[in-house]
């Protein structure tokens, strides 16, 4: 439901600090709010003023939230605000860690790095949500037993003079989205959507990207539409000094160690505003377009209710503490809305550079930036209102699944941000009318995946218009914590989503035999092939056991224990496991010696997909018997820890290595730059990795860690069929025809592809999105999806399945997609899928188990 709009009249009008606030106005067209005030042209545009609307916490709500709640200031048109319910109280623990100081504008001298990497260290407790583990304390994963596999330097070495050594130390991150900053020069973009940032030496560029299409991709441009710099020279040297959950931090300094001159910046991806502190810099903004406009803006203010004594005070205070406004319109049509605290008034010099009108190099206070949109007039009424707040630090919140047992299972996913203007974090400042205007709110940016699931889904319109990403528009929400609701899929187990009949068992078995005789050896010498292979006996010994097969089930186990222990006990493998000393994780030999062997494995592309399968085997392995598997225990615990450690307390592995919480899915790309931004290709493995990983915290009796893992993985197929499997109404409504497929190839931070690394085929591009299969490929093919996508048109199914997989002259890309079919279809899939060739990671007797136990149910 929508809030209610309000419009309030004060009795009379106020004067504040000298300034005339007409008696008038909250909440409806900003442009009429302006019609009905003064014209004073030395405001520039003028004041509103909004009077809240009382809220009352909703029925269930922990008692210790009524003191937080009273009075919510309302925002403009087009900003979702979250539920009461929907914004937990914190409560900080002892020795927190910030990025740092929390006043409005840095004080001299006292831009620090983190002691730790950043606020990651010490996730937040928050009242009224429970976390499904708590990521502060050691992962039962990691019986500190020493490591499982030797240790070696890795000759490729991080850039000691692109991060802060004394700050951020090993387990180093390798996959995050802003990685390109501390790898090779630096130099390549970062994609905080939906701006595109640079972070040279001696300045920061900022660009807002611009979207188009063919039928085989959506680009954007990497245009720096601004430059930010000091005009002096000063700054030379730029690191990175601490990163979170959500973000990172960059500083940039003179080359010598006394010097005062410093700008740092917070990246986090869905702000509209990229903010910069300053202390003594004389700024200068220089653009590649020519400068048409340079309009001082008036002040926006909030209301504190009733006419008071003690309102006018606050409000008074909230007018000198308010940020400088200024628009500025370039000649590529764009506009932009600079923010300065304390006061700029911006000169312009030459055709395309801004400085200070009045000569200075010792400004000390922030600089925001934000781009218009398509509709700057009605835009800037919304960004203005909240200028000059911006997040310090950044965490997510995995929280305890509700209705465990039921149906409608779900986890609650709490982004927290704490910003300069909450007094660090303190949530009576978040909530209290008195203490928290308008201008004191943070304004995020959400993704279309989140929009579906908030937990207040009432969106105000008309919004803030023209934000994108590549994964579709942004929508604009206000609120330092935001909640939405993870829906869980109750049905993921080592078994199908229902059982197999008498005649699909007698089908089944008779194959197993012919597998089992024809299709278990395993020569393969990088990890991935090999986990393939192991995780193909794997589901044969995890379908033996479902048919009751006791013979064929004990001989699965034995090849499965041959073929690991040489990998993981004995380590006599052609291309042993070794464990990085240098980034902190387990790579092969080949691909440490070289970054294109075994898929840049050694450079840490693909751990999860890698190492998914072979975490499959483990679990499988577990589950019938744990005395054989104990022996590849803690090599396989490691290689889990490698890529989906869920402690932050682990000193060995990064904290998750590849899953990105605000895009809701991980990033297979490694220590390589792009400036496309970080890229995943196979979802179906990202899946199985996920999966792996929650049947093998099952098999050893980690409830709490299976859990996490479980909404991890439910997260990674939301986006999976969000934004690599849209419809054709989802496709149409993010992408930009005509790249409008049922399927994405490679998604990255700013394009899409309608290709795979291997090649174009469509059979690829669908394919490559589902293996392996197993259960919880089932949570990627959505039965409306599958029934689109193999014909989009009904007709001719021109791009679809059906023709891809026609094409494919039966082989393993055209089983697979026959196999998803029997979503649908089971007759057509049963008729097609044993006349194909398996993929070398797959068996027939997996086909014929998966359409009989995740495909079309049997009617009678």
């Amino acid at each position: 439901m929508h809030n209610r709009l309000l419009v309030a009249r004060l009795a009379a009008t106020m004067t504040v600090a000298g300034v005339l606030l007409h008696a008038g106005s909250a909440y409806g067209s900003p442009a009429a709010i302006m019609a009905d005030t003064p014209n004073d042209s030395s405001l520039g545009k003028a004041l509103w003023v909004a009077t809240p609307e009382v809220t009352l916490p909703p029925a269930g709500v922990p008692t210790d939230y009524n003191r937080h709640l009273g009075r919510h200031p309302q925002p403009p048109s087009g900003v979702h605000v979250p539920a009461p319910k929907d914004r937990p109280v914190i409560v900080e623990e002892e020795g927190h860690a910030d990025f740092t100081h929390q006043d409005n504008t840095p004080k001299k001298g006292s831009i620090r790095s983190a002691v730790a990497p950043g606020y990651q260290y010490t996730a937040p407790v928050l009242k009224g949500v429970v976390s499904a583990l708590d990521p502060n304390k050691q992962s039962p994963l990691n019986s500190n037993a020493g490591l499982a596999f030797s240790s070696t330097a890795s000759p490729y070495k991080p850039n000691g003079k692109l991060f802060d050594t004394s700050a951020i130390k090993t387990p180093l991150p390798t996959n995050k989205w802003w990685l390109n900053l501390v790898i090779e020069q630096g130099i390549d973009p970062i994609h905080p959507y939906p701006y595109v940032v640079k972070c040279l030496a001696n300045a920061s560029t900022v660009g807002f990207p611009k979207f188009q299409a063919s039928a085989t991709a959506m680009t954007s441009n990497m245009v720096s539409d601004w430059q930010i710099g000091d005009s002096t020279g000063a700054l030379t040297q730029r690191l990175v000094t601490a990163y979170d959950a959500l973000g990172v931090q960059v500083e940039w300094s003179g080359s010598n160690s006394n010097s005062n001159t410093k700008m740092a910046a917070r990246f986090y991806k869905g702000l509209p505003f990229i903010t910069y502190e300053m202390t003594n810099m004389a700024p200068v903004l220089s653009t590649i377009h020519a400068i048409l406009k340079v309009e001082q803006l008036g002040l926006t203010v909030s209301s504190y209710g009733a006419n008071t004594a003690g309102n006018a005070t606050r409000l008074a205070k909230e007018i000198v503490e308010h940020p400088s406004l200024t628009q500025v319109t370039l000649n590529d049509g764009s506009q932009w809305l600079l923010v300065t605290k304390p006061t700029i008034q911006w000169k312009q010099t030459g055709n395309s550079q801004l400085m200070p009108a009045t000569s200075t190099t010792s400004f000390t206070g922030i600089l925001q930036m934000a781009h218009l949109g398509d509709n700057p007039s009605s835009n800037v009424n919304v960004l203005q209102a909240y200028a000059g707040t911006y997040p310090t630090e950044g965490s997510v919140t995995y929280a305890k699944i509700l209705n465990k047992q039921g149906v409608g299972r779900s986890a609650d996913i709490v982004y927290f941000y704490k910003t300069n203007t909450d007094g660090g974090g303190d949530t009576s400042m978040i909530y209290s009318t008195r203490s928290v205007p308008t201008s004191m709110q943070l304004l995020t940016f959400m993704l279309p995946h989140h929009v579906d699931l908030l937990t207040n889904s009432s969106i105000l319109s008309p919004g803030l218009s023209g934000y994108r990403s590549a994964k579709g528009p942004l929508t604009a929400v206000a609120g330092n914590i935001i909640t939405y609701s993870q829906p869980l899929d109750g049905t993921q187990s080592f078994e199908g989503q229902h059982a197999m009949s008498a005649s699909e068992k007698e089908s089944i078995q008779r194959q197993l035999y012919v597998d089992i005789a024809t299709n278990t050896n395993v020569t393969a010498p990088d990890p991935y092939f090999f986990g393939k292979g192991i995780a193909k006996i794997a589901r044969l010994y995890q379908i033996a056991q479902e048919l009751g097969d006791t013979t064929s089930a004990a001989t699965l186990r034995d090849k499965l224990l041959g073929y690991m222990k040489p990998w993981l006990v004995t380590r006599t493998n052609s291309d042993p496991l070794v464990y990085d000393t240098t980034w902190g994780g387990v790579v092969s030999t080949a691909g440490l010696a070289d970054p294109s062997a075994d898929f840049g494995q050694g450079r840490y592309n693909d751990h999860h997909f890698h190492y998914g399968y072979h975490l499959y085997a483990g679990a499988v392995l577990a589950k019938y018997d744990i005395n054989a598997f104990a022996p590849l225990r803690e090599p396989l615990s490691q290689l889990l820890r490698d890529y989906a450690n869920p402690s932050y307390a682990d000193s060995q592995f990064p904290f998750m290595r590849h899953f990105d919480p605000y895009d809701g899915h991980s990033w297979a790309a490694g220590l390589f730059t792009f400036a496309d931004g970080r890229n995943q290709e196979s979802t179906g493995e990202a899946i199985n990795a996920y999966y792996s990983a929650y049947l093998y915290a099952l098999a050893l009796g980690l409830q709490d860690t299976a859990d996490f893992y479980e909404i991890v993985l439910n997260m990674e197929a939301t986006s999976g069929r969000r934004y690599w499997h849209p419809t054709q109404a989802q496709a149409k409504a993010q992408f930009i025809a005509p790249f409008t497929h049922n399927a994405v190839g490679i998604l990255w931070a700013s394009k899409a592809d309608y290709a795979t690394f291997f090649g174009a085929n469509p059979e690829f591009i669908y394919g490559i999105q589902m293996i392996p299969f197993t259960p919880a490929t089932r949570l990627l093919l959505a039965a409306d999806w599958v029934k689109e996508a193999w014909c989009p048109d009904g007709t001719s199914c021109s791009g679809g399945m059906k023709p891809a997989a026609e094409s494919a002259n039966k082989n393993g890309w055209a089983q697979f997609l026959y196999t998803a079919l029997s979503v649908v279809d089971r007759n057509t899939a049963l008729a097609n899928v044993g006349t194909c060739t398996p993929d070398d990671g797959n068996t027939l007797t997996n086909a014929l188990h998966w359409i009989a136990t995740s495909g079309q149910q049997l009617v009678g």
